[in-house]
């Protein structure tokens, strides 16, 4: 099991960090259609009768292009997108001028596209729809110590030879351990479905899932990689999983699209079957909305923090 991911870690100038964060939270699903207008040469057309779907760059990268394959797609279903943002977290509003480092990652065949990700994230911070003041001033490429290597200035990479590319087999050498006492906490609000309706109160087994479903679709679809792996027996195993520590809650003020699950929680149990999907996780998040920042968590062995 392997594949390539990359990321950046882009510096963001604003007048109130906090109410951004909030509106991206809610509204980075515009970057689609922004996307789309900058590089479709059809737009009259729709993309299934469109013959350049097969090389378009948005049609590849926001596509979800289901597999042919039926074993397959029972198990991965309908692919989720291959990049993920996460934005810091405010704990007030900040009525000044603030750099803002948001991350993102992108996964496997869609890291040829991340110019056209930049300039549409770009594009977004400065439409109309923007309700502040907000421009891309610096893009850096994060290395597997988590040093951050500038590339570029606004949304321009101008340094591409300094961008780094990491797999996920050396990422899982550097962090994975044996243990059997980790911690979860949770950086941004976590929206998990169950028969429909949103979870209220964290439930290690259905979190542990679902992150092993999102990180196996993005390698299956983005990256032609499989687990190999008893997903069956993965299954029965989180099930056994105890939690010990359980400070997590439910928000339900606010914006009802960004609330959810908060807090932090500890585990005990055998996690050596689902160790490489929680640390890889980290990096693509998981939950609804976990493509623009929800659900972003970070993994700690004994007190000590695998902070992507």
């Amino acid at each position: 099991m392997d594949f390539n991911l990359i990321k950046l870690v882009i510096t963001v100038n604003t007048v109130n960090g906090a109410s951004l964060v909030k509106w991206l939270h809610k509204s980075g699903s515009g970057l689609s259609a922004i996307c789309k207008s900058n590089v479709c040469y059809r737009p009259v057309r729709s993309c299934e009768s469109c013959s350049n779907r097969e090389t378009c760059a948005w049609y590849l990268v926001f596509g979800q292009k289901l597999t042919v394959d039926p074993s397959e797609l029972k198990r991965h279903q309908k692919p989720p997108f291959p990049f993920v943002f996460s934005f810091p977290a405010f704990a007030e509003p900040c009525e000044k001028s603030v750099l803002l480092d948001c991350g993102l990652v992108v996964i496997g065949h869609a890291i040829p596209y991340l110019e056209m990700l930049l300039d549409g994230f770009a594009e977004l911070l400065s439409g109309d729809t923007c309700p502040l003041q907000a421009e891309v001033v610096r893009v850096g490429s994060c290395d597997y110590q988590g040093g951050v290597q500038t590339i570029g200035n606004g949304s321009c990479i101008t340094r591409p030879e300094d961008l780094a590319v990491m797999s996920a087999y050396g990422l899982l050498q550097i962090h994975t351990r044996e243990c059997s006492d980790l911690e979860i906490r949770l950086l941004s609000p976590l929206r998990l479905l169950e028969n429909g309706r949103h979870l209220s109160r964290f439930d290690f087994s259905r979190f542990a899932r679902s992150v092993m479903r999102r990180v196996s679709s993005m390698a299956y679809y983005y990256a032609e990689c499989e687990f190999d792996c008893d997903f069956k027996a993965l299954s029965i195993q989180v099930d056994q999983v105890i939690c010990v520590e359980d400070h997590f809650c439910h928000n339900t003020g606010g914006i009802r699209k960004i609330n959810g699950i908060n807090g932090h929680g500890r585990f005990i149990g055998n996690f050596g079957g689902i160790m490489p999907f929680l640390l890889l996780g980290t990096y693509v998040h998981v939950g609804k909305g976990a493509t623009f920042g929800m659900g972003q968590y970070e993994v700690a062995f004994d007190k000590t923090m695998i902070d992507t």
